[in-house]
């Protein structure tokens, strides 16, 4: 009985040594090695000081905890704790040395062995940590020590066993369940503190965040919440969440969010949120319900993203839909739309609405002679005084360059009366464009020729409407500038002049009447790179017409597409015999593509099947496409130029400059060329304004590692001035004008590319 007093002071003595030391568990969450080095030594140190109270039942022969500190250790800390804790304690027992010297060695070898073994099969999921199996491992241990203990060959170990097993078994495992308890509740500890840590760290994100009780009190917030409402913690804990509420929606919003939330839990949506300082503001919100074992609502816990920018930027989109981006003013897609409503009016009502169409009068000359940023401030002034003119009821647009609408409803019953009164409005708008602009120092003068169509029950589209207009406008600028002509059904006969026209075009690309005419393309050092392929119509009766007779026809009929395969096919065609020539091979073509051409979802396949029954190499064609064409819907654009780019083929923006020049799509697009346009081009040497553009788009092209190739290159001074600002590729008449393949070939030979015997054209139109 004695001994077993005496074997519970001296454990309970160990085991309070061992809470102090466990406290240092807490470091192996901050630094693993340092904490384990240092545990393993207070581990041994523990050793040793139980070996220094320790009981001795015979000379030499002494009993202590030591197998219950090292078990523990091993199981706990794992091999280098143990391993240490083993070195520090079997050390002082050979210190000790007497005749249980050898038995206490191997006491700290078998209880390191069994707590590593447990700890394996723990890790493995075999066994677990719980007071019985904590229990269990005691009882195995020291059953084990004893056992060792009778098979010591000394007479007296059977006797010191007996003596000692009965107090050792019925003490030392349950001083190792303590042990074992008292230090993975330490490391449990610690755990839930790196969790809490983790749990505050992940509280502060970007989105605010919001607790609130079951009655909707305000338990917490993040600092996110605070920047996002302006609100401090302490000036929201503890009151009801109604505070954010902006007065915007009715009780029935949020009775109709409660539902939710009771019958799936969470609701997400948009909500208009109220700030510290009044303001209301957008607001993305997720709430989620915390429901307790029993299913009952306990918290509810809410993020939040300010949405200002995100819903102002949505604006802008639909205002670049809708919207002229210069003057403000809607563009032709919104008035299309307010048309067809007005024409819907004037069926049910019966009076009459009219479309007044302006073309400003002069206005190319002040671009020309003034540049294109005097060009726009006139714009800007024509819509603000057309604005200003103009009753609530009435929408102006702005459909061209220096082209407006203006829709006037509701005018009269009759003919006569609405026919007045729309050239009333169409007077005043002439008197008040016909008044000088002032542009900085400049006195500028721009009238307006105005076409005027009336519409009442009518069922034709709305855009036939605007051609009316449009047409008059046409006839009263043919008739002298800032006229005023109403569209007339005779001039019905121009429609159907243009309507033969289109016919006369798809007879054309039946016959493949259109041929490419090339205009060289040089570098820096003079040699022929390529050329740009130009569209000529070979018409079979009146000769070859330039583009202007065609294009805007065959752009309005949706044929221009037609026009550009077929363009894409020859030029193929002319690229396979060039590379089957070595002094050729190295030519490109340049090929401008329409806005719809490339939107098409078998453009791509089209294509590379031209590029292959030719056999032409792609990495020689070129693909010119404008900056504004690529705004339809950039995200296609992108993935069809990837496409392509994957098969050589190269892209290169034309009328850089002039559109809505963008280093963010510059980024995403796989570009290789920029192409200055000719408006910069024929201002030089004289314009710095157009210098100082040039000279930017060259570095930046640089940059991204860009070609830049200047058109419109007339003169000399050009072509010099252009070498200075750094563009190394040109195209203009100073080189050449659009020719046919026949003069193209002559000129290959008069610059040495290619040999007089030796042919490089191809009959690409028969």
């Amino acid at each position: 009985m004695l001994l077993i007093i005496h074997f519970v002071e001296h454990s309970a003595l160990l085991l309070a040594l061992c809470w102090l030391m466990t406290l240092n568990v807490r470091c192996w969450n901050r630094n693993d090695h340092t904490g384990k080095l240092i545990t393993g030594s207070l581990f041994g140190m523990t050793c040793i000081i139980g070996m220094m109270i320790a009981i001795e039942l015979e000379n030499g022969w002494v009993f202590d905890a030591r197998s219950v500190v090292l078990s523990i250790a091993a199981f706990v800390g794992g091999p280098l704790v143990a391993a240490i804790a083993a070195v520090l304690g079997g050390g002082y027992r050979i210190w000790l040395g007497g005749a249980g010297m050898g038995g206490g060695l191997v006491v700290i070898v078998l209880s390191v062995l069994f707590g590593l073994s447990y700890r394996y099969f723990y890790q493995r999921g075999k066994v677990g940590n719980g007071l019985l199996a904590l229990f269990c491992f005691g009882v195995l241990v020291h059953a084990a020590l004893l056992v060792h203990f009778m098979l010591l060959p000394t007479a007296s170990s059977t006797a010191i066993a007996l003596q000692a097993g009965v107090p050792m078994l019925l003490v030392m495992p349950l001083t190792t369940v303590c042990l074992g308890w008292m230090l993975e509740d330490i490391k449990r500890r610690s755990r839930d503190e790196r969790e809490l840590r983790i749990a505050a760290t992940a509280f502060e994100v970007r989105q605010g965040l919001l607790v609130a009780d079951e009655n909707s009190c305000i338990l917490r917030v993040n600092q996110t919440f605070s920047a996002i409402t302006g609100y401090d913690a302490d000036e929201v804990v503890g009151e009801h969440t109604r505070l954010l509420r902006s007065g915007r929606h009715a009780d029935a919003f949020y009775d109709e969010i409660q539902q939710q939330l009771l019958a799936q839990g969470r609701w997400q949506g948009e909500i208009w949120n109220r700030r510290k300082n009044g303001e209301i503001y957008p607001e993305w919100l997720s709430i989620s319900v915390v429901r307790n074992p029993k299913g009952h609502i306990t918290h509810y816990v809410s993020s939040m993203e300010d949405i200002t920018e995100r819903k102002a930027a949505e604006a802008r989109i639909r205002d670049l839909a809708f919207f002229d981006a210069l003057t403000g003013l809607p563009n032709r897609s919104l008035l299309l739309d307010r048309l067809q409503h007005a024409m819907d009016l004037s069926a049910r009502s019966g009076r009459y609405a009219a479309l007044l169409f302006l073309d400003l009068d002069s206005f190319k000359s002040i671009n020309d002679l003034h540049g294109h940023q005097t060009g726009d401030q006139v714009l800007c002034q024509v819509a603000t005084r057309l604005g200003d003119a103009l009753y609530s009821s009435n929408t102006m647009a702005r459909l061209g360059a220096d082209e407006f609408v203006i829709l006037i409803e509701n005018l009269s019953m009759t003919h006569q009366n609405a026919a007045a009164r729309a050239e009333q409005y169409a007077m005043r708008m002439k008197e008040l464009l016909a008044k000088p602009y002032q542009i900085a120092e400049l006195e500028l003068y721009c009238g307006a020729s105005i076409g005027i169509s009336l519409f009442k029950n009518t069922a034709s589209p709305a855009d036939e409407q605007i051609q009316h207009a449009e047409i008059a406008m046409h006839q009263a600028k043919a008739s002298g500038r800032q006229s005023i002509r109403f569209f007339d059904p005779t001039m019905q006969e121009a429609v159907s002049t243009r309507l033969q026209l289109e016919e006369d075009i798809r007879r054309g690309l039946q016959g493949v009447e259109f041929i490419p005419y090339l205009q060289p393309q040089l570098n820096a050092a003079g040699q022929l790179t390529g050329a740009e392929v130009l569209a000529r119509w070979q018409h079979p009766e009146r000769g070859l017409l330039a583009p202007g007779y065609f294009i805007e026809v065959a752009e309005q009929a949706e044929l221009i597409e037609q026009i550009d395969l077929q363009m894409l096919r020859q030029a193929s065609a002319q690229l396979a015999v060039w590379q089957g020539a070595p002094a050729t091979a190295s030519l490109c073509l340049a090929v401008n593509l329409s806005a719809r051409l490339l939107y098409q979802p078998d453009f791509i396949e089209t294509l590379l099947q031209f590029l292959s029954e030719s056999g032409a190499d792609p990495r020689f064609l070129k693909l010119e496409l404008t900056e504004t064409m690529l705004l339809d819907d950039m995200s296609a654009a992108i993935a069809c130029m990837r496409e392509l780019r994957e098969q050589g083929i190269r892209f290169s923006i034309d009328d850089f400059g002039t559109g809505y020049s963008s280093l963010a799509y510059l980024q995403k697009l796989p570009l290789d060329q920029l192409k200055i346009d000719q408006s910069f081009v024929r201002e030089l040497p004289e314009n710095d304004g157009s210098a100082a553009i040039i000279r930017a788009i060259c570095a930046l092209a640089g940059s991204l590692q860009l070609e830049v190739i200047a058109e419109g290159v007339e003169t000399e001074q050009q072509h010099a001035t252009l070498l200075q600002l750094g563009c190394e590729h040109f195209q203009g008449y100073l080189f050449g004008r659009p020719m046919p393949l026949a003069e193209f070939e002559q000129l290959l030979v008069t610059r040495g590319v290619a040999k007089e015997q030796g042919s490089v054209s191809c009959l690409i139109a028969d």
